[in-house]
């Protein structure tokens, strides 16, 4: 119904892409509870599961990519801070532009291309909407498009401007360079014990050693457990006989309201008759009789394609019977729901032979799950029992004790990888100071540890005497850096005036523009920019920011030729969605801290994803 906003590359880019596939009214709810009807409300409208997953499945049934539930809950709730705000700053729409919007509309046409009465009624009656409830959803629509075309305007760039930036992301640039490498000059500083221990009291910072400890630990894995489980052949049988093989799934539906006039309904089954004649006579053309006729938007593009589904209550009675009782390639007779009229066919059947891998595992993890959580009770139990030694806990529990080798600091856990659920209990005044096994630890998805300090070293700082030959290592490196951004300086200031000799300069060669950027920090790339021959002169600059100063010399500078006016409008283009992405960016962020919004007694997560 609306055109896609692609440009907005932000969280609200779901949504928005959303938008063009599915309506979702907001605030409209029967008689409930205070807070029972909806996950959040803002300002007075409401997000609620039912519009939660009507969105999710419309997303799934345009063939768009799959996104979580707290994903598109997140775009839905930009959305109505959007609304809320729209309307607050006075976006409006006259009654009479929404009108000529609903008549333009092509959902609405008949074959002819005309607006069609039967079709508008039957929309809102599948949809539970009355005309003036439609009429303000589609209100608040306009006023969330208008104000994102007001934040998404970005900036004004000229062709001149666009031009000058192809040229600087296209150039290239021969070049020479003399690196200056501190080893180099490592041998001229002079590191007696005065200059180390001035060096080691101004930056004794470094040489503290952190607290850390050695520990062991014992790991209860839900996948250890799950390969030890056994599935009879008796389990097994009986859990596929509960199955019932997806089906891919695809059809043709012809619109109309369970409770329109007897007229619309006989020239709805009479169109749809006339199809299934076409069908049952040529079944190879079903995908594009489905292209053709079909009235759902979902699917009708992809020739009726519902792609794989389960039989668990989630389609229309009608429909799902029929659907689940005909054989791969069979065409249905016109099946009539309150959607309207459908024809179906099967596509193709799950092999639920294939699936005996997976409902093995499935069955194994079942098992497993309620090992798990027994074998965690009793971990507790045991860790409790014996707070002095994980032996006797691992005894109880078939479970190893585990031992790492090396020291734990906080800075070494964090670089590991390890939860901070874990390293926090690690150094919490139980585990470290008690030494008492800690309570169990969730390290990662079924999986637990307790763990013991076995030994600790507290935080100290080194002596001189301790930490000589680190400090010695540090002042000749940072001395040596010193006496290499002199030596290069003065080298810059040489070339400068044209003096280059004893200068060992690298091969000529060329380097582009996104070489450059790829292999040095923005402000050396900025000092490089700058650097431009001129009146057949080379241009020098010394790039800092790198773990060596390099004087480079700039011989010449290529930029493009025959820049297109597709060019010009893409980076222009680029440049203005990038603005208006950042505006749309601080306008939610604004409207969340401004807007209020009340917690509703339904979740996000109620459904298994």
């Amino acid at each position: 119904m609306f055109v896609t906003v692609e440009k907005y590359k932000t969280p609200a880019k779901i949504l928005l892409g959303l938008i063009a596939i599915t309506f979702v009214g907001f605030g409209v709810s029967t008689v409930s509870a205070p807070g029972s009807d909806y996950i959040v409300k803002v300002g007075d409208r409401k997000v609620s599961e039912f519009d939660l997953n009507t969105t999710l499945q419309n997303l799934q049934h345009s063939g768009g990519a799959s996104e979580s539930r707290e994903t598109v809950f997140q775009a839905l709730l930009q959305r109505a801070l959007l609304a809320e705000g729209a309307e607050e700053m006075g976006f409006a729409v006259s009654q009479e532009q929404l009108k000529q919007n609903i008549v333009n509309d092509r959902t609405f046409h008949d074959q002819n291309g005309k607006f069609s009465q039967n079709l508008f009624n039957q929309y809102l009656s599948q949809r539970n909407l009355s005309e003036d409830q439609y009429i303000d959803q589609l209100k608040s629509e306009f006023a969330v498009q208008h104000l994102l075309a007001m934040v998404g305007g970005g900036v004004l760039v000229s062709d001149a401007q666009a031009k000058q930036i192809i040229n600087a992301g296209q150039v290239e640039r021969t070049i020479r360079t003399i690196t200056f490498t501190p080893e180099a000059f490592a041998a001229q500083v002079k590191a007696d014990d005065a200059a180390l221990k001035k060096y080691y009291d101004a930056n004794k910072k470094n040489y503290i050693v952190p607290q850390a400890v050695k520990f062991e630990y014992v790991a209860l894995n839900i996948q250890d457990l799950a390969e030890k489980q056994t599935i009879s052949n008796e389990e097994l049988n009986k859990a596929l006989e509960q199955v019932v093989p997806a089906r891919e799934i695809a059809h043709i539906l012809f619109t109309v309201a369970k409770d329109a006039p007897e007229n619309v309904r006989a020239a709805a089954k009479a169109e749809a008759e006339k199809v299934l004649a076409q069908v049952k006579a040529n079944p190879a053309k079903f995908a594009a009789l489905a292209k053709q006729y079909s009235r759902d938007e979902g699917s009708a593009e992809n020739g009726g394609n519902l792609g794989y589904l389960p039989k668990d209550g989630g389609l229309l009675k009608e429909f799902e019977d029929k659907a689940f009782s005909l054989e791969k390639g069979q065409i249905s007779e016109l099946v009539q729901t309150d959607a309207g009229y459908h024809i179906i066919t099967v596509l193709n059947i799950q092999d639920i032979e294939k699936e005996k891998a997976r409902i093995e595992a499935e069955l194994k993890q079942k098992k497993a799950t309620s090992a798990f959580n027994e074998a965690k009770e009793k971990l507790t139990e045991e860790a409790f029992n014996h707070p002095d030694s994980l032996t006797e806990v691992a005894k109880k529990l078939g479970l190893k004790v585990e031992a790492p080798a090396d020291w734990l600091t906080r800075e070494n856990g964090k670089a590991a990888g390890m939860p901070d659920a874990l390293i926090n209990t690690l150094f919490s005044d139980d585990v470290i100071k008690k030494k008492h096994n800690s309570e169990p630890v969730t390290v990662g998805d079924g999986l637990i540890w307790v763990v013991r300090a076995k030994e600790v070293r507290e935080e100290s700082t080194q002596t001189f005497n301790q930490a000589k030959e680190f400090v010695k290592t540090d002042y000749i490196r940072a001395e040596a850096g010193k006496l290499a951004e002199t030596k290069a300086n003065q080298a810059l200031a040489d070339v400068q005036k044209g003096k280059t000799a004893g200068l060992t300069w690298s091969p000529v060669s060329q380097m582009t523009a996104e070489q450059a950027r790829k292999s040095m920090p923005p402000e050396a790339y900025t000092q490089l920019a700058k650097a431009r021959p001129a009146q057949g002169k080379p241009a020098y600059a010394l790039l800092s920011n790198l773990p060596a100063p390099v004087l480079v010399e700039v011989q010449a500078v290529k930029v493009p030729d025959n820049i297109t006016q597709d060019q010009i409008k893409a980076i222009k283009q680029t440049i203005g969605q990038a603005q208006g992405a950042n505006n749309l960016d601080v306008l939610i962020t604004y409207l969340n801290s401004t807007i209020k919004q009340t917690q509703g007694a339904q979740k996000v997560n109620t459904q298994q994803e």
